[in-house]
């Protein structure tokens, strides 16, 4: 079954990991890209827990841009893959971290964690680049999605 990125987000986020018993964050928001990079957080004083949806998507772009573009050899292209097999134990689902706490890419594919990476990582890049958030959560838990422009 296909899923959106935005789908995995919310299921992880959502539900309990099945292979660990671990809970989810019991407040949480986030944004995500057209390329399935994802913005995800708490509540923050600068993200109060009545922000809006517009709010988080500033901060999405914030986080994006603050990461900065891929540049080979710094810091800015480190990445780490790891499986979510726990949530998808028959689907090949991935979340490539960087080196910024709250973002991380979402790659649905077979492969090596080094390929995985290395995907994740240019869709990263395409997202840095074009900033379209496709769907948003707020605290509460409504999402609002979007339509690529």
């Amino acid at each position: 079954m296909a899923r959106t990125p935005a789908e995995i987000i919310a299921h992880v986020f959502t539900t309990v990991n099945p292979k660990t018993g671990s809970l989810p964050p019991p407040v949480m928001a986030w944004g995500v890209f057209a390329h399935g990079t994802a913005f995800y957080t708490n509540v923050t004083p600068e993200l109060p827990a009545d922000s809006s949806f517009a709010a988080i998507a500033d901060a999405a772009c914030g986080a994006l841009r603050e990461l900065g573009p891929v540049l080979a050899g710094s810091s800015s292209a480190d990445f780490n893959p790891v499986r979510l097999d726990g949530w998808f134990p028959d689907e090949p689902v991935w979340l490539v971290s960087f080196d910024h706490p709250a973002i991380g890419t979402v790659v649905v594919a077979e492969g090596t964690a080094l390929g995985v990476g290395m995907f994740g990582r240019s869709q990263r890049q395409l997202d840095h680049d074009e900033r379209c958030i496709v769907a948003v959560r707020r605290f509460d838990g409504a999402i609002e999605h979007r339509t690529p422009t």
